[in-house]
């Protein structure tokens, strides 16, 4: 259970973790009375996400080590402010490369409260009470994810989309003060430490080559490939700066001395890259294949997250009684079996093996994070527990992104620049087969590095 002296703590921690996702899932779905407003392009509406994802990925290293160095506390109410000021001003801009410039903040707020956030939790519990307070964390996460469409189509319909930052801003405002006047609890593992400048600055910019070359990679595939390669020198050099600097961004020793966290972080990675882009296949299975609604196959989509959202309690309440490490190889070979479930779909086949496929996802990305993460933040201690709450998120947005690129990467193969429709969907079918086939191959990587990580 969680400590009366923590409650407060706990609130204000989940709170964030609800507004993270949500502003991702909530905004995404009203893009269009969002770029009718802008006036904005279609290009310029796909970058919305872009910038606030680049945002996560830049900063969420940077967030685990300044709280380490200036405070976890300090940097999870920066983080707050940063979300809450950005997400205000973006209720009055008109002007689209503000919007995107407002949004790449907000997405660092989020990166610095998301690392923060997550060292706070794990400073704060008893080692016998961890997974209770991550699981709390992990629900909030699920919620924000599976509230965000019908919450904004809801606070859009009614009142605008503006609305929908203001709200945010105004909730985050409350959380702030909350930590401000009511938690004094902080943590400073290396106080007096040099921030690494250059190996932030190598760092942020590989992540920039990578989200921009994923992003453009159907659209302009030279220069996206170019980006790529850019990113692998980049990330290279990154790691021989980590290993020559004293105060290293991300310890590399630590890596590759830990191999229960460094397997932990594979795991992390494989998993969280499989299943990122089922929503884009299910969602035009369901609108072009069946032609469902919008609004019926968002309802019918909210069935994966849901079932994390019930599954996150279970798999904490399991993790106090449990193996950690057996508990997470089981939720990554639930994962593989929803992924090769759906990988054999047609048309033919009724929507409920859709939903079966749903919640197997759902349940087993629940039994495998939370249990991971412990697992992550556990075997890191307290020396490290920033950089490793900070891992933990570059590890969810990598995974993400290398999804995207195998997806981008298969439907140009298949598809090249035609657009989905009921003429050629089965070429559609075989496109999402062979991926889902190749996301649930790579799984059973995951089940491997779970299992290794058992044995060590």
């Amino acid at each position: 259970m969680i400590e009366r002296s923590h409650r407060r703590l706990v609130f204000a921690v989940c709170t964030t973790q609800f507004f993270m996702p949500f502003m991702m899932s909530g905004v995404n779905a009203v893009l269009p009375p969002l770029g009718a407003s802008l006036n904005a392009s279609a290009r310029e509406l796909s970058l919305v996400g872009t910038f606030y994802s680049l945002g996560l990925v830049v900063f969420q290293l940077a967030g685990g080590r300044l709280g380490d160095i200036w405070g976890r506390r300090r940097v999870f109410m920066c983080g707050m402010a940063v979300f809450a000021l950005a997400g205000g001003a973006l209720g009055f801009v008109s002007s689209v490369p503000l919007f995107l410039m407002l949004r790449f903040m907000q997405g660092m707020g989020g990166a610095l409260f998301n690392a923060s956030g997550l060292a706070l939790l794990a400073s704060a519990s008893p080692p016998d009470s961890r997974a209770v307070y991550l699981g709390f964390s992990s629900t909030a996460v699920y919620a924000g994810i599976a509230c965000g469409p019908p919450v904004a189509g809801f606070v859009t319909g009614s009142f605008g989309w503006r609305w929908l930052f203001f709200g945010n801003a105004l909730s985050m405002v409350a959380a702030f003060l909350i930590m401000k006047y009511c938690v004094r609890l902080e943590w400073r593992t290396a106080r007096g430490q040099p921030f690494d400048v250059r190996g932030f600055a190598v760092y942020a910019l590989s992540m920039v080559a990578l989200t921009f070359g994923a992003s453009e990679l159907a659209h302009r595939p030279v220069i996206a490939g170019l980006l790529i390669i850019f990113f692998a020198l980049l990330l290279a050099a990154f790691i021989f700066s980590e290993l020559k600097t004293g105060y290293p961004l991300l310890d590399v020793r630590f890596l590759a001395h830990q191999r229960v966290f460094a397997l932990s972080s594979l795991a992390a990675f494989v998993n969280y890259s499989s299943f990122f882009g089922m929503v884009f296949f299910f969602s035009l299975f369901l609108q072009t294949g069946h032609g469902l609604s919008v609004r019926q196959a968002g309802l019918f989509l909210a069935v994966q997250p849901l079932a994390q959202l019930f599954a996150a309690p279970l798999a904490a309440r399991l993790c106090m009684v449990w193996d950690s490490g057996k508990l997470s190889a089981v939720g990554v070979a639930l994962c593989g079996m929803g992924l090769m479930a759906a990988a054999f779909l047609d048309l033919a086949a009724p929507l409920w093996h859709l939903a079966a496929a749903q919640c197997l996802l759902g349940c087993g990305i629940s039994l495998f994070s939370l249990p991971n993460t412990t697992i992550m933040l556990e075997s890191a201690g307290q020396e490290h527990v920033g950089q490793a709450s900070g891992l933990i998120g570059a590890m969810r947005n990598a995974g993400q992104l290398f999804n995207m690129v195998v997806v981008t990467i298969t439907l140009s193969a298949l598809f090249g620049h035609d657009s989905v429709t009921r003429e050629n969907f089965s070429v559609f079918l075989d496109c999402m087969r062979v991926d889902l086939v190749i996301f649930g191959l790579l799984n059973l990587l995951a089940v491997g590095c779970a299992l290794a990580r058992n044995r060590s």
